[in-house]
C-alpha cells in the first residue's frame, strides 16, 4: 500500500486505447511482416495468429491477476509477490531489455522507410531524430494532454 500512495487514476479511455494500439502495432511490425512473408509466403499469418492467441491468454491472465491485487508494477510485482523477489527483479528488467530492443528496432524500420523518400539521408540522422522525439514524447507528462481524473 505505501507504493501506491500518490498514485491518480487520470488517464482518459482514449489515451488507454491510443497505449494498447501503440503498444501493439508498430513500425518494426510492418517492416519484419513484410520480409517473413516475402520468405516464407503467407503462412507466416498462422504463425502470427498462434502468437496473438497467446498473448491474448498471457493479457487475460494479467488482467484476473490486477483484479485481485490491484498494485503497481504489473507483471513484475506479481512474480515478486508470488514467487520471490530474484523473479521480480528478473522479469523486469528482462521487460526493459525487451522494449530497449523493441525501440532499436522501431527506429531502425523507421530510418528504412525514410531512406525510401530521402536517399540522400544518412540513416543514421534519422535514428537519433525519431529516438530524439520517442524520448521526448515518453518524457512528457500525461497531464500535458488535456486527462479528466476520476
Amino acid at each position: 500500500m505505501e507504493q501506491e500512495k500518490g498514485l491518480k487514476r487520470s488517464l482518459t479511455t482514449g489515451q488507454m486505447a491510443m497505449i494498447a494500439i501503440g503498444g501493439a502495432i508498430g513500425t518494426g511490425l510492418f517492416l519484419g511482416s513484410g520480409l517473413a512473408i516475402g520468405l516464407a509466403g503467407p503462412s507466416v499469418i498462422i504463425s502470427y495468429a498462434v502468437g496473438a492467441v497467446i498473448a491474448l491468454i498471457l493479457m487475460g491472465c494479467l488482467s484476473e491477476m490486477t483484479v485481485a491485487h490491484p498494485t503497481t508494477g504489473s507483471f513484475g510485482a506479481y512474480a515478486q509477490r508470488y514467487m520471490n523477489p530474484w523473479a521480480g527483479f528478473t522479469v523486469r528488467y528482462s521487460y526493459w531489455f525487451a522494449i530497449i530492443c523493441a525501440i532499436g528496432t522501431e527506429v531502425t524500420a523507421i530510418s528504412v522507410y525514410m531512406k525510401f523518400w530521402f536517399p540522400s539521408v544518412p540513416a543514421f540522422v534519422w535514428v537519433l531524430l525519431f529516438a530524439g522525439v520517442l524520448l521526448g514524447v515518453n518524457a512528457t507528462s500525461v497531464r500535458l494532454f488535456g486527462t479528466v481524473e476520476y
